[in-house]
């Protein structure tokens, strides 16, 4: 199995512990050292991390319930194979919930807030207009990032934070407009317009027009 154990084994107990190996499993996905098919043995992963197996199953059907990995009784449990539906799926589910958080964002948020909420997205058009798409993907979750936090409502939050793995891995060859960086460039100055604005409904809109429906 080629993911790596940690320098040191695990401490953690109970649900922390869970949650421990649930990251460690997911990045892992994340980032192609668990490939698509790749099978899970939950008495592997609990050997390699010097744990018993019960933090292994509940991070395994985590990792289910998100669709990370999927279970077929006594015969498999294996990473996931994303499709073409899937990622049009999570991009317009990831759009529905960032477009709300951003419009909660422009009632709640201080002035400090909003400012940082600008810079991310100069940063955003400024990536957009170099073609450098890496970039624009890191500069548009960090500004969601912030939007949410600036939303104020923890449920929205803590929604966001729980779908952020999964959806990272559907969309990872997703760009705003199929590439188009003359568009791009557009939509997010016409953002960032709306954000010093505070207008809500605005931004709630153009983050929408960004993460079309499915």
């Amino acid at each position: 199995m080629p993911i790596d154990a940690p320098a040191q084994r695990l401490e953690a107990h109970g649900s922390a512990l869970a949650d421990e190996v649930y990251e460690l499993l997911a990045q892992a996905i994340l980032d192609g050292r668990l490939a698509a098919g790749e099978r899970l043995r939950d008495v592997e992963i609990a050997e390699l991390y010097g744990i018993s197996r019960t933090p292994v199953r509940e991070a395994i059907q985590r990792l289910e319930r998100q669709g990370l990995v999927e279970v077929a009784a006594h015969r498999y449990t294996r990473v996931s194979t994303p499709d073409e539906s899937a990622q049009a799926e999570a991009t317009e589910f990831i759009g529905r919930l960032t477009g709300t958080a951003a419009s909660l964002a422009m009632l709640r948020a201080s002035d400090e807030q909003i400012a940082q909420m600008l810079t991310e997205l100069d940063a955003v058009i400024d990536a957009c207009g170099r073609d450098d798409d890496r970039e624009l993907m890191t500069r548009m979750v960090a500004f969601h990032r912030s939007a949410t936090i600036a939303s104020g409502n923890r449920l929205l939050i803590n929604v966001i934070r729980e779908v952020n793995l999964p959806v990272q891995r559907v969309v990872g060859g997703w760009r705003p407009f199929g590439g188009d960086h003359e568009r791009c460039v557009d939509s997010f100055r016409r953002l960032r317009a709306a954000v010093a604005a505070r207008d809500e409904v605005l931004v709630e809109q153009i983050v929408r027009e960004q993460h079309p429906l499915a």
